[in-house]
């Protein structure tokens, strides 16, 4: 395979499998079994591997920080990977009309660090920040910590540039905000997960950083007490809300107790902890506001206790909480990771069935929750062996048959579809959309060579 892409990539851009075994392979244990990496410099060459891949009928696996949950990294010997980790420049930065344009490589850190230098901030936050890049938020559509604010990736993305299965570059870098000019043709590759062409650039909005802000952890009874204290923080904040983060008893149970054992800013127990940030013109009037969301709390019996940052090494240890997820892990060795978006009023009607699914069939599993209350995405983890994870279909069944009875709810709130998720998308779907969705990629990958088995099955 290499002889193949030989004159197309300098020998210092192509990672041969025996280099390639030694990489961390990030959230997918398969990431690294392709048969060759590539690394290209500029979106001409990234044109030209696809042509040749195309004509060659090699399949391509994108990857960006691997740091997605579905395994749509996961690769095999006859697949080429390719990274755009060298494509990492930011291109442009207009802090008059606010958006930014870099190259697809470039990590969600990364971007931010460069519009802070005017003022400015991305809408996008992850806790991967440093390690996932723009190439991958954009395929997955991510979401993270300040979707009630900005919105998904989505929302976000003005313009980028994608090169097709047969090396077509499609350059739809707009930077306005007022684009009305026939198809948005952009959307299509957005969530895509690469399975219809490579994202090598893109424009971003970005927003006014904020002067200062402050953060608090707030304890609650239940989910309806959290729920209506995030109704009067929208009412009190409104636009000046960046986060609303949720974890259930057994999550900040788990993570304080491997983080802070005894020195936790709220003691565990049987309530609900909330993590919520507001920003303001200076760090005064940002702890005013969250103060006064905390007291009208408290008026309304909703809250049972609460502290405020006081500093940044403090606000950093309350967010460390909630999104050191790996914890979950630990005492196991694995982790099961499941990604739904419910409606608010079902929340806590779904957690309870879950709850006495796995007492009644599965009492041996623990089930840690968190998520973006704010915006009814739940994380709902298993801790489990390494040997159960390989064998996880029963738990899969089970959470997924709980999903199923609950009107409205989504089983992939953010973290995409993959090879984890195919079925569940065809059994969630109408025959309808899924034809369409074929037939897009069938026109814009003929030969099935990009991200093949990702997001689609072939139809029957």
């Amino acid at each position: 395979m290499r002889d193949l892409f030989a004159d197309i990539c300098p020998p210092d851009a192509i990672v041969t499998p025996d280099r390639l075994r030694d990489l961390d392979p990030g959230y997918c244990e398969t990431s690294r079994n392709a048969g060759l990496l590539l690394r290209p410099q500029d979106t001409a060459t990234v044109a030209a591997i696809c042509e040749r891949a195309n004509r060659t009928g090699t399949p391509i696996v994108m990857q960006g920080g691997l740091t997605g949950l579905t395994d749509a990294t996961a690769t095999t010997g006859d697949q080429l990977a390719l990274s755009l980790e060298r494509m990492n420049r930011i291109l442009r930065i207009d802090p008059l009309q606010r958006f930014i344009v870099a190259e697809a490589g470039a990590t969600i850190a990364d971007l931010d660090r460069a519009a802070a230098e005017h003022g400015l901030t991305t809408g996008i936050d992850i806790p991967s920040r440093d390690i996932a890049t723009l190439g991958g938020a954009i395929g997955t559509n991510a979401g993270g910590v300040r979707v009630i604010r900005y919105g998904m990736t989505r929302d976000n993305v003005l313009g980028l540039t994608a090169v097709l299965a047969d090396g077509r570059i499609i350059e739809d870098m707009n930077t306005l905000p007022k684009d009305n000019t026939g198809y948005d043709l952009k959307q299509m590759f957005i969530g895509a997960e690469g399975t219809l062409g490579v994202v090598t650039a893109a424009v971003l909005r970005l927003y006014p950083r904020p002067g200062a802000s402050a953060s608090a952890l707030l304890a609650c009874r239940d989910v309806a007490a959290a729920q209506a204290v995030l109704a009067r923080a929208q009412v009190i904040a409104a636009g000046n809300l960046l986060s609303f983060e949720a974890m259930w008893p057994d999550f900040y149970r788990l993570t304080t107790s491997h983080l802070c054992a005894g020195r936790e800013p709220l003691p565990p127990g049987d309530a609900m902890h909330l993590i919520v940030e507001v920003t303001g013109p200076t760090p005064d009037a940002a702890e005013a506001l969250l103060l006064s969301i905390f007291e009208a709390a408290m008026a309304d019996d909703l809250v049972l206790d609460g502290v405020i940052a006081k500093s940044e090494a403090e606000r950093a240890a309350i967010w460390a909480i909630r999104e050191d997820t790996d914890l979950i892990a630990r005492p196991l060795g694995a982790m099961l990771s499941f990604d739904v978006s419910i409606e608010a009023s079902l929340i806590d009607d779904f957690l309870r069935r879950w709850d006495e699914a796995r007492a009644a069939q599965m009492p041996d599993i623990r089930s840690y929750v968190f998520g973006h209350l704010g915006d009814c995405n739940l994380h709902v983890c298993v801790g489990l062996t390494p040997e159960a994870k390989r064998d996880r279909g029963p738990i899969d069944d089970l959470f997924y048959a709980t999903l199923a009875a609950t009107p409205g709810a989504s089983f992939s709130a953010e973290h995409g579809i993959g090879l984890q998720k195919r079925a569940r998308l065809v059994a969630a779907k109408s025959p309808e959309v899924l034809s369409l969705m074929w037939q897009v990629k069938q026109m814009l990958d003929p030969n099935g060579i990009m991200n093949p088995g990702k997001v689609l099955q072939a139809p029957t």
